[in-house]
């Protein structure tokens, strides 16, 4: 599967043919650098390669094996960074310079049989190429080269547990987190684009970590698994229209209920890892509220709220907490990834104050005026995600007058007030992002936003269904925090 890329009708080249390609002098003093803010900014995230032995190898002569890991993560590092407002010294272009690494990370592949790679390093350097990508907006690139680390794997036999007798503990971390960090973005793949699911057979969760290693680095990283485990291949098969077996109120109200149960947490999680698992989180909510509104169970005075119309609406208002409760170089430095699943949210938003827009009560977004232009904001961190994703809230908000008439009606609120309203006193959130109990949930909001952003895309056919009920007369409660 490795030489597919060759014989592809795509160029070789990470650069445009108008590109000037660099010299290599011009880029590889830039490694250490991009080793420190990998370890700083994205490791908390990816915490797949024993960062010591790496470290340690760049002080003397590479093996091919070794140039292919190392070249990539620097491809990943660069492109993470790019229009990033993170504060770094560097090239002058960091697009220029993550593309200048993936085009070294292929050459070398070709100097080499890299196909018959059995180390770890050859499936980490195709998901980091994967990932780098994804960030240049290549997206068939991106499959191509996850489902390449995918395949990888599985030969590695990452995805058995007999496979793991007898290793290294570090090694097997290693490969234990690799394998679960594919299982993520295999079903973040499914679920965005459609993709078919290949991992099944699963081998235990890692349970350690590094002796170099804060303990938040395996706490977060567990967080986002269980969060994706939730979604079992039974649920992203009918996702896709793969299976027909009709599924229950019962089942997506229980998934709703898992998903909404705050984290537990017994240390301290760094900003970055917090803005992944908890933006994550209220976009697996919105996946669930989607599949149930395909499957017909959605209703108006639905038991559960979260099997009404207007359900994605309390999502982004949990979002929204989210966002304003950290910096925004934590949400930023993950990239494309996270901008497309707050895009969702925000998307979904737009369509559903449309449909229920005039039963929803003026103050059901607490402090925050205008949530479209919250929602705007953080879509233009970056130029990349406001050229794809900015733009096109706005665009699509100009065609919509529903949506300018509800801002219009949103009104300050004083900032002493939480981003949730909590129906109960037990259901108060302190701004530390933990509750009394030590469980990790979204904080509170420090910040408001003022002012009416409007401004359009065409609606796809999920959501033109929810615009379907706008005559429901479905009424959205107090926007508050499931307890």
């Amino acid at each position: 599967m490795s030489n597919v890329a060759h014989l592809s009708d795509e160029p070789n080249s990470y650069f445009m043919g108008d590109q000037y390609r660099p010299n290599s002098p011009n880029y590889l003093h830039l490694i250490p650098m991009c080793l420190d803010l990998f370890t700083e900014h994205i490791y908390p995230i990816m915490p797949l390669i024993h960062m010591p032995t790496l470290r340690a190898s760049i002080d003397r002569p590479l093996e091919m094996f070794e140039k292919n890991l190392l070249y990539s993560l620097c491809a990943l590092t660069s492109t993470h960074m790019s229009g990033k407002s993170i504060s770094a010294p560097g090239p002058p272009s960091w697009e220029a310079t993550g593309r200048f690494f993936l085009d070294e990370c292929i050459l070398v592949r070709h100097s080499y049989d890299f196909i018959e790679d059995k180390t770890l390093g050859a499936v980490i350097s195709s998901y980091f190429i994967s990932t780098a990508s994804f960030e240049l907006n290549q997206s068939r690139k991106s499959w191509y080269y996850l489902r390449e680390a995918l395949t990888m794997g599985q030969d590695l036999g990452l995805h058995d547990e007999k496979s793991y007798v007898g290793l290294p503990d570090a090694e097997a971390l290693c490969r234990r987190r690799t394998f679960w960090i594919l299982y993520v973005t295999e079903r973040s793949f499914a679920i965005l684009r459609h993709k078919p699911l290949t991992l099944s057979k699963t081998p235990e969760f890692p349970s350690t970590l590094h002796e170099y290693e804060a303990p938040e680095i395996h706490s977060g990283f567990m967080h986002l698994v269980h969060s994706y485990h939730l979604l079992d291949s039974s649920f992203v098969d009918s996702w896709n229209e793969a299976s027909d077996a009709p599924a229950s109120t019962l089942t997506y109200t229980a998934l709703q209920q898992k998903l909404n149960l705050p984290h537990p947490s017994h240390v301290s999680l760094t900003d970055i890892q917090k803005a992944d698992i908890l933006v994550t989180q209220q976009w697996l909510r919105l996946v669930v509220w989607q599949s149930s509104m395909r499957q017909g169970l959605l209703s108006s005075h639905a038991e559960h709220e979260s099997m009404t119309f207007c359900y994605p609406l309390k999502i982004a208002c949990s979002l929204l907490g989210v966002i304003s409760s950290l910096p925004t170089t934590s949400i930023e430095v993950h990239g494309m990834g996270i901008f497309e699943k707050i895009f969702e949210i925000g998307n979904t938003m737009l369509d559903v104050t449309q449909a229920c827009g005039s039963t929803i009560p003026s103050g059901s977004y607490g402090v925050v005026q205008d949530p479209l232009e919250m929602f705007v904001k953080t879509l233009s961190q970056t130029p990349n995600s406001q050229r794809q994703y900015a733009n096109l809230l706005l665009a699509k908000a100009a065609e919509k007058p529903q949506i300018e008439r509800f801002s219009q009606t949103l009104h300050p609120m004083s900032t002493d007030h939480s981003m949730f309203s909590p129906p109960t006193q037990h259901a108060v959130i302190p701004r530390n992002g933990l509750n009394r109990e030590g469980l990790l949930v979204p904080p509170i909001s420090p910040r408001q936003w003022r002012g009416s952003i409007v401004g359009e895309i065409g609606d796809d056919g999920v959501y033109k269904a929810v615009e379907t009920v706008q005559h429901d007369g479905n009424h959205l409660g107090e926007c508050c925090l499931d307890s």
